[in-house]
């Protein structure tokens, strides 16, 4: 009987050592895991506030787009304007004429 009861002692503190090493195991994968999600969680953080500038960034090249277009409408109707003041300055030499 005591040859039993030892052998099953040895099976139980072999067993308890697996166990401890497979919770050591276990405990360094959650460390890890842990570090990953950590470091997952910053790049978020990270690319949401590029995205926050992106978007600011973009929001000004549109106004800035719409002022260079009503910049360039003034542009056309300066031309406009000079040339209807030749045309009227010729029609005065005309009449004097």
């Amino acid at each position: 009987m005591v040859k039993e009861e030892a052998d099953l002692l040895e099976r139980l503190r072999l067993r308890v050592h697996q166990l401890l090493e497979q919770d050591k195991g276990l405990r360094q994968r959650v460390a890890s895991l842990e570090e990953a999600l950590r470091q997952s969680e910053q790049g978020k953080a990270e690319l949401e506030q590029r995205n926050l500038q992106l978007s600011a960034q973009y929001a000004n090249l549109k106004i800035a787009k719409a002022m260079e277009l009503s910049e360039e409408d003034s542009q056309a109707a300066h031309r406009r304007f000079v040339s209807l003041v030749r045309q009227v300055d010729e029609c005065i030499a005309l009449l004097k004429s």
